[in-house]
Parts: structure tokens; C-alpha cells; sequence
């Protein structure tokens, strides 16, 4: 396994596996967000590849200087996604990304990262907590049409 900072010639194989994990975004949709993150200082994303070349996984993540519910300092590391494909999950592959981003993050002088997850995502939140989170508060959302 290798992984490597995403850069340009990344791009098709992070946006693919992209939709993957956004399923309600477009392809277009998640070009354009990937875009913003290449062309960011404040955000960046690592991919990871077998040893054949085959991409699997990416995290992006980004320094967030709003608040972060739980933070104490600022600005805050955020974990914004992370997806591993099908097939390579449970060997690590998360994890590993996990601990690149955190390599980021201190060489920003970030020390606290942020992250959410929906309430019926316990994938994502046994992944959290196996890798240091903490839960912090659960979150209800509404909406209205008016």
C-alpha cells in the first residue's frame, strides 16, 4: 500500500471513488469540490493505492478556523471524509490515511482535529473511536418548507 498526497494526475481515480462515497452528488458536483481542495491551503487529501497502482481509499481534510463543537483552540484539524472501497475495508487502509492526515495537521501546528458522522453510521463511528476520537455531543437536524 502507498499513500501519497492527491495531486493533479489523482484526480479521476479520488473523484471516482468520490462518488462512491457522496451518493447524492453528481459526478460534476464532486469535480468541482475536489477542485477547490487541490486549489486550497487550507485542505488537502491523501489517497491510497495497492501496490499495482489500483486507488482504494482517500481522506480529505482541511483547517478549519470556525467553531468545532468540542474544541478548545483554534484553528481545528477536520477529518471532512474518508472512504475506503469495498473489498479493502478492515485491513487498515483507514487507519493509515488517518495517521498521514495527522502528520499534516502537526506540521500546521493543529493540535486538535474534528470530525462528524450520521448517528446510524456505526462503520464511521467505531472507525472514530478506534482511532483516538472522542464523542462529543449527537446532533439532531430539522427542516421546514415554508
Amino acid at each position: 500500500m502507498k499513500i501519497s498526497k492527491v495531486i493533479k494526475k489523482d484526480f479521476s481515480d479520488w473523484v471516482k471513488i468520490g462518488t462512491l462515497f457522496w451518493l447524492k452528488w453528481t459526478e460534476i458536483k464532486v469535480k468541482k469540490e475536489f477542485s477547490k481542495i487541490i486549489a486550497s491551503k487550507k485542505e488537502v487529501s491523501f489517497i491510497c493505492r495497492t501496490d499495482d497502482g489500483s486507488a482504494i481509499g482517500f481522506i480529505n481534510i482541511a483547517i478549519r478556523s470556525d467553531y468545532v463543537e468540542g474544541s478548545k483552540t483554534s484553528p481545528v484539524g477536520y477529518l471532512e471524509g474518508i472512504y475506503i472501497k469495498r473489498g479493502h475495508r478492515e485491513k487498515g487502509v483507514a487507519k493509515m490515511l488517518f495517521k498521514e492526515a495527522q502528520k499534516w495537521f502537526f506540521k500546521k501546528r493543529v493540535s486538535e482535529v474534528g470530525s462528524d458522522t450520521g448517528v446510524r453510521n456505526t462503520t464511521s463511528q467505531k472507525f472514530h473511536k478506534s482511532v483516538g476520537f472522542r464523542k462529543y455531543e449527537t446532533l439532531v437536524h430539522f427542516i421546514k418548507k415554508i
